[in-house]
């Protein structure tokens, strides 16, 4: 019984992960639809050209060094790659914590789940800089943001208070 009470919390936690994800991701949608709306007709299609551009760039930073700096751990998500054992490596260091240990879902779910949160926290810039940016410099901002200054603050606050033992 025990054990399918930790497989429930394991694919719930998971689950809302995503369903989050999902919906910050349509966070940053709206954040573009909103920039687009306030800048002149003439730049409309370097704003939504550089909201795709930088979704793109945040989600590859994130990716090669920014999961590492965050969580810790090697470059290109190696952290996450657990092959087939995966959720039962998730599910023992759960059960070995008890009820009153963390909570436990997949490495994947959390690096969408961050991914996307970086990738919208670059679309508030990209509102902010809105014609008044070359796009090689914001695109080139947006690299050091994504790989490095989010991934640091995010290190900071997160890393410390999340137990991700099962990651290692």
């Amino acid at each position: 019984m025990e054990s399918q009470i930790f497989e429930l919390q394991y694919a719930l936690d998971t689950f809302y992960f995503l369903i989050c994800g999902a919906l910050v991701m349509w966070m940053a949608a709206g954040f573009t639809m909103l920039e687009a709306g306030l800048v002149r007709s003439k730049n409309t299609v370097e704003i939504l050209t550089k909201n795709v551009a930088l979704f793109a760039t945040a989600c590859t930073m994130y990716m090669i060094c920014g999961y590492a700096i965050m969580y810790g751990g090697d470059l290109f998500l190696s952290g996450i790659a657990g092959g087939d054992t995966l959720v039962e490596d998730a599910l023992a260091a759960s059960a070995e914590n008890g009820f009153s240990g963390d909570s436990v879902y997949s490495a994947a779910s959390d690096f969408f789940f961050q991914v996307v949160f970086v990738a919208t926290c670059m679309s508030i810039v990209s509102g902010a800089v809105a014609e008044r940016m070359k796009l090689w410099a914001f695109l080139l901002f947006a690299v050091v943001m994504t790989g490095v200054i989010y991934p640091l603050e995010g290190s900071w606050t997160w890393a410390a208070t999340m137990s991700l033992g099962y990651l290692t």
